[in-house]
């Protein structure tokens, strides 16, 4: 079942518009950004640079103009009231068509916002960056340059760049960590993919989980680690692989808003990607023919069968008759199922190894074909149809 959790994507740089009187909500780690940031201008000495408060004040008004002409001149003026206005040079980089241009632009940016903050705040504030407003428009440059660097093929270069704005901002507010993982597992860095995996290990979304599945398979092919892996990603949204595979053609925007678990989640992640799992030879082939994508398939194992109609009385009887394979302590029973017959099962090959720390088994092909037919013999309310 698809979470409700919903989050709405956002242009960087861009800032929320009053568009009535009433308050606009504002994030915890916003609130706590203001916070830090009066709280540093009372510490100093002086009143801070007002002339390029005033200038980021018209960058803001260039990111929310409507017409190109209106941005750049916006841009224009921003700069003409201070050279060091960072998001200035990030909208005039973003309107033009010179992706040469674009490029020096977006280092312009980054540079002067470095100018702007000094020298001792990417020592004193590292760790937490966002966490200040006035370092927000350098982030945001830095961020820019990156994806700029990596579409013009300089992929070092912005793995770089990402691995720096992880150490200054381990919060990670950007989303930086999604990108640097994708990159890192395209350019076959699995000792760095495996690290940053390792850092973030309690990230339970698709992009984490579906590529820590495919880092899996880069390591060790189709094997009990990899698709163990890959049922947690299924797990985690099993959208993933229809789109992944083309079984479902992606679309070619990304989604406005995206829920956790849902289709929105599986089309940003395969967007973002695509190009980590082409780069791993016969990736897709694994997950194409894994038995928990073809579990994943159904809403209902049963439902690969649809000619019978399953007797819940027939089932029940069979759970109790099971549940005394567990009997101990004269009448308790335990919930689970007996681990000879699971142990014997895996002789067979029908199932993962059930003696691990995972909380469910895998069915190989042949297992998923024998429980499917097991299923219809025990527990049809009527005979199968003759064939």
């Amino acid at each position: 079942m698809a979470r409700v959790a919903k989050t709405k994507r956002k242009s960087a740089g861009r800032r929320a518009k009053a568009k009535a009187p009433r308050a606009l909500p504002v994030s915890e780690s916003d609130l706590d950004a203001l916070v830090t940031s009066f709280m540093r201008l009372l510490e100093e000495d002086d009143d801070g640079d007002e002339v390029l408060d005033l200038a980021q004040e018209k960058a803001f008004e260039a990111m929310e103009a409507p017409r190109a002409e209106e941005r750049i001149a916006l841009a224009r003026e921003a700069l003409a009231l201070s050279p060091l206005c960072s998001d200035a040079y990030l909208v005039l980089a973003r309107e033009t068509a010179d992706a040469n241009e674009a490029l020096e632009l977006y280092r312009r940016a980054v540079a002067v916002g470095a100018e702007a903050l000094g020298e001792t705040a990417f020592q004193d504030d590292a760790g937490s960056f966002w966490g200040l407003l006035q370092t927000r428009p350098y982030m945001r440059a830095r961020h820019e340059l990156a994806l700029a660097l990596w579409r013009r093929g300089h992929r070092d270069e912005a793995v770089g760049h990402y691995h720096e704005m992880l150490r200054l901002n381990p919060g990670d507010n950007q989303g930086i960590r999604y990108l640097l993982i994708d990159a890192l597992l395209e350019l076959g860095l699995e000792a760095d993919a495996g690290a940053l995996l390792k850092r973030y290990k309690n990230d339970g979304s698709a992009h984490w989980t579906w590529s820590a599945a495919l880092l899996e398979f880069r390591r060790t092919g189709n094997s009990a680690p990899a698709n163990k892996a890959l049922a947690r990603a299924v797990d985690a949204n099993r959208h993933v692989a229809a789109y992944l595979l083309g079984a479902q053609p992606l679309p070619p925007t990304l989604p406005e808003y995206i829920g956790m678990g849902d289709e929105t989640e599986a089309v940003s992640y395969v967007h973002s990607a695509a190009g980590a799992w082409d780069a791993a030879p016969d990736a897709k082939a694994w997950v194409a023919d894994a038995p928990v994508i073809a579990l994943g398939q159904e809403d209902d194992p049963r439902d690969a069968e649809l000619d019978y109609e399953p007797d819940p009385d027939r089932i029940d009887q069979a759970v109790l008759a099971l549940l005394l394979h567990g009997l101990h302590d004269e009448a308790r029973a335990w919930k689970t199922f007996d681990w000879n017959a699971l142990d014997r099962l895996h002789a067979r090959g029908l199932i993962s190894n059930p003696a691990s720390r995972a909380k469910s088994v895998v069915f190989t092909d042949e297992g998923l074909e024998a429980a499917l037919q097991a299923h219809r013999e025990l527990f049809a309310r009527k005979p199968p149809k003759s064939r």
